[in-house]
This record gives structure tokens, C-alpha cells and sequence, in this order.
């Protein structure tokens, strides 16, 4: 007998379950938890959570440890406007090491195709494929990239995140139109988008997976120690351990080879300039 999909159920906290832990956020969307539903006519206890496989998490306040904004999920679509507001390689930059240090599968969306060149989109493009990232080029009212992106996102669990204003409550309204999702406007004065999400929300794909949508960030940090930095970084993993100094933080150090690989072109200037920003931040 076909029982159709669970209700969902109210759960509380036991009070006991993080009992000398003093940070905020302790339970995620997208944690997997053990419940009691009969200990209360109106909702239900979380009595255990259990081991989070993947985890997106930034650096929280002085005094906190650990912001996990969602976990469990397979994949992280960094969506990044090509235009209104301007591409952000620095934040794509700080998405992928966050994904990278989460176990995310990075996927990079460049939407607004419609309002820029093919010229203009190329060496982005092959860059971000360059670093074993899968680039997707979309664009809402051309229908462009649309499809292939459904198809991706079958089965997966999902994190849909980036800048405010890069359009992802647009393309979520798109590929499921049912979903009323609320879409914003890039506010015409600083050329930032408006927040339309303010919290994570998991949804259910009518084809199989979930995608969860996050609220847009202006600033990530990500949750990383500025001497693990460098192996999030895929261009500098043949150079690493190579350099005259051991611990070497190849910002200011002689005869560093990923600075001899940045003069070479061997990795990018911007790149490199996005590790030193980084590293610079943490």
C-alpha cells in the first residue's frame, strides 16, 4: 500500500543533547537525528543526531566554533552572476574552498548569460573546468543551461548558494515554477542584490533529491586554518611540499615554486591573489 510521504512533525531539543556546548546553531538543515514521537501529543523529542557525512560551514562569531549552515548534502552549486551584479571571483574562490574542506562536489552556475558575450564567458568557463569544477552557463528568459541543470541536480541532495542578487531564487522559480518561490530585484542604487531568502530551507525535487536554498552571502569565511589553506587550492597541489621553506605560506617566502608557478602561468593572478586575501582574512 502506497502511504504517500510522511507528515512533518514539530521537534524540540532535549535539553541534555548539547549540554556544555555553548555554541549557536547546533542543529542544521539537513541533519539526520533520531526521534521520539510519542512523548508528546504535539510534537516530538530529538533524542540523538547522528554523524554528518558532509557539512557547508563558515566561520561564526569570536567564541564560536563552527557555523554549519546545511549537511548531508552531496553537492554545492555556487551560482555567480556574470553581470548586475558583476562576477566575484574572490567569493566563488571562498565557496570552493568551503566546499572542498566540507567534502562537497563543486559545481559553479554563471547565470545572466543573456547580458554578456561568449568572449566574456570563455575564460571564466575554462578557468573553473580547468580546477575540476563543473561549469554550468545559464540564463532564465533564454531557457539556456536550464535542462542540463535539472538533470544534474536528479537524485542529489543539493546546496544552491552565492552572492545576493546572482539569481537563484529566479532559477529555482524557473525549474520548478510551482514553488512560488520569492524573487528579488538588484537594488539599482549600490548594484547588490536583496537578500529574498533569509534562512536555509530543504525542498523536495519532484524527479528525486532535495535542493536547499541559502541565504545570500556578501562575505564567506571559510572554516579552514590558514596552514591547510594552500591544499584547498587544486592548482598548487603538484607544488606543494617543493618549496625551499617548510611551512612556507608562499605569500613573502624565496624561492617558493607557487609563486614560480604564478610567474610562469601556471596558475593564475587570480588565483593566487584570491589565496592571499584569504589567507590574509584568517
Amino acid at each position: 500500500m502506497d502511504v504517500g510521504e510522511p507528515e512533518p512533525r514539530l521537534c524540540r531539543i532535549r535539553g541534555k543533547l548539547f549540554k556544555g556546548q555553548s555554541h549557536q546553531n547546533k542543529i542544521a538543515v539537513g541533519d539526520e537525528v533520531e526521534i521520539d514521537l510519542k512523548a508528546a501529543e504535539d510534537a516530538g523529542w530529538i533524542l540523538r543526531m547522528l554523524p554528518r557525512r558532509t557539512k557547508l560551514s563558515r566561520r561564526p562569531g569570536m567564541g564560536e566554533p563552527e557555523h554549519v549552515l546545511v549537511s548531508n548534502a552531496d553537492t554545492l552549486l555556487i551560482v555567480a552572476s556574470l553581470r548586475n551584479p558583476p562576477f566575484r571571483g574572490g567569493l566563488v574562490d571562498r565557496f570552493l574552498v568551503a566546499g572542498s574542506c566540507g567534502g562537497l562536489e563543486p559545481v559553479l552556475i554563471l547565470s545572466k548569460a543573456d547580458l554578456v558575450t561568449s568572449a566574456e564567458i570563455t575564460p571564466i568557463k575554462n578557468l573553473y573546468s580547468s580546477l575540476n569544477c563543473t561549469v554550468l552557463v545559464t540564463s532564465v528568459p533564454e531557457s539556456r543551461g536550464l535542462e542540463p541543470l535539472r538533470v544534474f541536480m536528479q537524485n542529489r541532495t543539493s546546496v544552491l548558494s552565492g552572492h545576493s542578487g546572482v539569481g537563484k531564487s529566479s532559477l529555482i522559480a524557473a525549474l520548478f515554477p510551482d514553488w512560488k518561490i520569492r524573487i528579488g530585484q538588484v537594488s539599482e542604487k549600490s548594484g547588490k542584490g536583496r537578500h529574498t531568502t533569509i534562512m536555509a530551507e530543504m525542498f523536495r525535487l519532484p524527479q528525486g533529491g532535495f535542493i536547499v536554498d541559502t541565504p545570500g552571502i556578501r562575505a564567506l569565511e571559510p572554516l579552514v586554518s590558514p596552514e591547510e589553506l594552500d591544499s584547498h587550492f587544486v592548482e598548487f597541489t603538484p607544488f606543494l611540499g617543493q618549496c625551499k621553506f617548510k611551512g612556507c605560506t608562499h605569500r613573502h617566502e624565496p624561492q617558493c615554486l607557487i609563486k614560480e608557478a604564478v610567474t610562469s602561468e601556471k596558475i593564475t593572478e587570480q588565483r593566487y591573489k584570491s589565496y592571499c586575501s584569504l589567507f590574509d582574512s584568517l
